[in-house]
């Protein structure tokens, strides 16, 4: 059973993160996650600071901060998580760059200010499956466990 600490409103398909497909793990929305200290985070990153990281993993990394596009968000996945980004001359995946840059999830925007560069980002872990914090939203609005599992995992049947 699959689960993180905070969706950041929705949860995510198991083929975005691990490249494989579980049906029981569907997008879920979630309300109420928003006040938990772990729903939002940023990353505050210096120009020259990312272009280390980049090199650190990718050795021919170049990149032309005068280009408007020099980091561009290509493409999301189906819960609006960052599917492919390109920074200079590479494409990424969002997963490849939540773990390069240590982000808290692939839930981002990215926003650049002169010569500092915010990762914007919401949720806490891949977002697959049950939501820890969305749980604790549902327990407090009377759901019980089995109704907290059945609204993360799709089409299951629970034994005692």
């Amino acid at each position: 059973a699959f689960f993180h600490s905070n969706s950041g409103g929705i949860t995510e398909l198991a083929q975005n993160v691990w490249g494989a497909e579980y049906p029981y793990l569907q997008i879920v929305k979630i309300e109420g996650e928003n006040n938990y200290s772990s729903y939002a985070s940023n990353l505050n990153i210096m120009k020259d600071k990312l272009v280390e990281i980049m090199l650190k993993n990718y050795p021919d990394f170049t990149i032309n901060f005068e280009e408007s596009d020099f980091i561009k968000i290509n493409s999301y996945t189906e819960s609006g998580r960052v599917k492919e980004i390109k920074i200079g001359n590479k494409l990424l995946s969002g997963v490849d760059v939540r773990k390069i840059f240590s982000l808290k999830s692939t839930n981002f925007n990215i926003n650049v200010n002169n010569d500092e560069i915010i990762f914007s980002v919401l949720g806490h872990g891949h977002g697959v499956g049950l939501s820890q914090c969305g749980s604790d939203v549902l327990a407090k609005n009377g759901k019980n466990y089995k109704e907290i599992i059945n609204y993360y995992y799709k089409d299951i049947e629970i034994y005692e």
